[in-house]
């Protein structure tokens, strides 16, 4: 296979990615309408190498999951939707036919992206089966040299733009799913409606009618019962969060401290209020904590690799992250005060990342959905390991154990006492604030790994205490759950002594 040559292939790492950071000034979110973005806009994108990381070299690529990483971060601090439509052409799309697609499949792909503005996407949610995707009503059947695939997606990003999709169809006796790539201009895929989303408009959602067949090679080899391929997918998705949170929150950090900086209050500035100080500075530790999230999915984790194994840290990832994006994201606008809800306004963007920001909760299987997987998959590990304490499991599984010596004066006795519901939603949300209490012990004692995410080594006590301070409240939360449920308290009250966050040697407990 000859493949013709891109000298930015042949670029170090560093003066690539500085290349695409000083290049995109165009696409702020400041400047850029908000609407699908145009071909010679990601015509420009694409003549950066926005794709090459996500490109293997033997097809002409870079082959970079840090790069992947990087690049979604860099974009998501200039633009957040365009920080997501990165991740859906790279992480979604790209990295599946790198990772399970026919040989000619690939080489087709790959040196289409190369060399065109062309848009790849995921097509797996359905309007009669929301979050359950074993409902979902799209079909495929073997018909000689093709499949036949009908049925209706929505809420698929670039409905009407996209040029690619990986589509998840089930056999229409078994319960098998199979997934599959179909090149848009081969017919039978339709929007049929355009969605008017409150954000991410940039995007581009809407329903879709598929009848379209599909040669026997665009059958990407997944192999998994059930779901689970569709779960492996959506970790990639689920960990990129870190990654758009990251270049999004060091976005809002920088700009709330500028605008309380200049805006004038009688003799002083916004900044002299104490309250206000807090607020700015509540952002800048949810930055830190998503930035240790980021560190950990760039140097834990692979893009390039099977993610099935790692999906308590993906969980745990998008719930954190996406729910410090959003009460950040309030704050900014509450600090930008009227002008932070005029969209357009000149001098912020607020009302622009309150709306972007806003889904992410909801996108990826809803937040509180997956604070029940989150905290089931904690549950069925802590009921193996035979122990009878939820905080001696904690210094002992994988993901958490680093937080174990910052919680040992909070009373977690009793959360995997057969927990309902209500409380294990509530449980899920306690895991990922332990996990980023993790991360971040992880990364106060590493070197960051580009100057641009270093982080001020005084600021991760602080994100830390941040985190513990959620945790206490989420306890009381779980007990108050039983209450108004009527269920009685083993334990009383759920309230831990006063405490000091220090940085001393961790002290998990290992077998």
């Amino acid at each position: 296979m000859s493949v013709s040559r891109n000298p930015l292939v042949d670029l170090g790492s560093a003066e690539f990615l500085d290349n695409f950071r000083r290049s995109i000034d165009e696409f702020d979110s400041a400047r850029l309408p908000q609407e699908p973005l145009s071909r010679e806009g990601l015509r420009k994108l694409v003549d950066l190498g926005i794709y090459l990381p996500a490109i293997p070299r033997e097809y002409g690529g870079r082959e970079s999951h840090q790069e992947m990483c990087e690049v979604i971060e860099i974009m998501s601090e200039r633009n957040l939707p365009l920080g997501m439509y990165t991740m859906i052409v790279t992480v979604l799309f790209l990295r599946n036919v790198a990772s399970s697609g026919d040989d000619a499949l690939k080489e087709e792909v790959f040196d289409d992206f190369r060399r065109n503005p062309v848009i790849g996407g995921l097509a797996f949610t359905e309007p009669s089966s929301g979050s359950n995707l074993a409902r979902m009503q799209t079909t495929y059947h073997d018909d000689g040299d093709t499949y036949r695939i009908t049925g209706t997606k929505h809420w698929q990003a670039f409905s009407e733009q996209a040029d690619w999709w990986i589509i998840c169809a089930k056999h229409p006796e078994r319960k098998e799913f199979a997934y599959f790539a179909h090149r848009r201009s081969d017919g039978g895929f339709v929007t049929t409606e355009v969605y008017d989303s409150l954000g991410l408009k940039n995007l581009g959602y809407g329903l879709n009618t598929l009848d379209l067949s599909v040669p026997r090679h665009y059958r990407l080899t997944k192999s998994r019962e059930s779901l689970g391929d569709a779960a492996e997918i959506l970790c990639g998705s689920r960990f990129s969060k870190a990654a758009m949170a990251s270049g999004f929150l060091r976005r809002l950090s920088t700009e709330s401290l500028r605008h309380v900086n200049s805006r004038k209050i009688g003799d002083g500035t916004l900044h002299d209020i104490d309250y206000v100080r807090y607020k700015v500075s509540r952002i800048k530790q949810n930055y830190v904590v998503c930035n240790a999230l980021y560190r950990h999915l760039m140097l834990a984790e692979d893009y390039y690799s099977d993610l099935e194994n790692s999906m308590f840290a993906s969980l745990a990832t998008k719930v954190l992250a996406s729910e410090f994006m959003l009460e950040s994201a309030i704050d900014y606008q509450q600090l930008c005060g009227g002008e932070g809800y005029r969209t357009g306004a000149p001098d912020n963007i607020a009302a622009y990342a309150m709306l972007d920001a806003r889904v992410y909760t909801i996108f990826d299987g809803t937040n509180d959905l997956l604070c029940q997987h989150l905290a089931n998959l904690f549950l069925r590990e802590f009921q193996r390991s035979g122990l009878r304490s939820p905080l001696e499991f904690i210094g002992r599984f994988g993901y958490l154990e680093d937080a174990f010596c910052h919680l040992t004066d909070i009373n977690l006795s009793h959360i995997a006492d057969a927990p309902s519901q209500e409380k294990i939603v509530i449980l899920g949300r306690i895991l990922s604030r332990i996990y980023g209490i993790s991360t971040l012990q992880k990364a106060s004692q590493a070197t960051a790994p580009c100057t641009r995410l270093a982080v001020d080594d005084a600021d991760y006590p602080k994100a830390i205490a941040v985190l513990k301070n959620e945790i206490i409240g989420l306890v009381n939360e779980y007990e108050l759950a039983g209450r108004l449920a009527g269920t009685p308290t083993a334990s009383g009250p759920l309230r831990p002594h006063a405490t000091t966050v220090t940085f001393d040697s961790k002290v998990g407990m290992r077998q």
